[in-house]
């Protein structure tokens, strides 16, 4: 692709920031969703798509996860967000890996404020105790 100007590179290479950021957008809730299974301690998922390049395992997996979220009462992505992070996955696959350390990166976050209610409520009780 050839430009004219700078300002036409410079308007080129906004635009297809704006697009792959709206695309990151949507895969928020993918991630949320994982990360909430990793916090079940259910990494299956999560490890197939780190390591897998083949689109169709990932979907594959990403299937059994949303069943799994589906049948514990979780939020699940919306078939917009599905096929975003489809369309975005067969382009670069190493984005699943993305996903997967994203999702543990916020699983952990999510036991944190757990973590901190339970350690207040135990010193709560041996005041109580003591």
């Amino acid at each position: 692709m050839k430009f004219k100007n700078i300002s036409g590179l410079i308007t080129c290479m906004e635009e297809e920031e704006k697009k792959q950021q709206e695309g990151k957008e949507f895969l928020g809730s993918i991630i949320d969703m994982l990360a909430k299974l990793a916090s079940d301690k259910m990494y299956g998922p999560l490890d197939v798509l780190a390591t897998t390049p083949d689109i169709s395992v990932a979907l594959g997996s990403l299937y059994n996860a949303i069943r799994y979220a589906k049948s514990q009462g979780y939020t699940i992505p919306s078939e917009e967000e599905f096929n975003a992070f489809v369309a975005i996955a067969k382009k670069n696959p190493e984005v699943m890996r993305e996903i997967a350390i994203k999702a543990l990166i916020r699983a952990e976050k999510m036991k944190q404020p757990q973590q901190q209610t339970q350690q207040q409520s135990d010193r709560k009780e041996s005041k109580q105790v003591g």
